[in-house]
């Protein structure tokens, strides 16, 4: 298994086959977004993501960058591995009413197009 490191992206790779990727944007120079993390299905969720956060925090922590937490899982992987140091002060929450909820898109089309 192998951790690959690209623009915005870390993709752990085996035998060529994408197992699990992070996906972050480099607001400025001193503030990142970790926004999503993608696992296989055939693959532990919960090891493949932890190995993808804990190369993320190495590299954000090198960069000396303030990270912002859009997904899910990871929001919940810091909650039991504090990074304050990392984290920037105001994260949305995990859950309840003020929780990011996932959007339905309903795009209505005509015959005319």
């Amino acid at each position: 298994m192998t951790i690959t490191e690209q623009p915005g992206q870390l993709t752990i790779t085996q035998d060529e086959q994408l197992l699990a990727s992070l996906h972050y944007l480099r607001l400025s120079a001193t503030s990142w977004v970790l926004e999503q993390i993608f696992v296989r299905p055939s693959q532990p969720a919960a090891e493949r993501a932890a190995d993808l956060i804990k190369r993320f925090t190495e590299l954000a922590t090198a960069a000396n960058v303030t990270v912002k937490v859009l997904d899910p899982y990871a929001k919940r992987y810091f909650m039991q591995h504090p990074a304050p140091d990392l984290l920037a002060a105001h994260q949305l929450p995990v859950s309840g009413a003020a929780a990011v909820q996932p959007v339905a898109l309903h795009i209505n089309h005509s015959e005319e197009e």
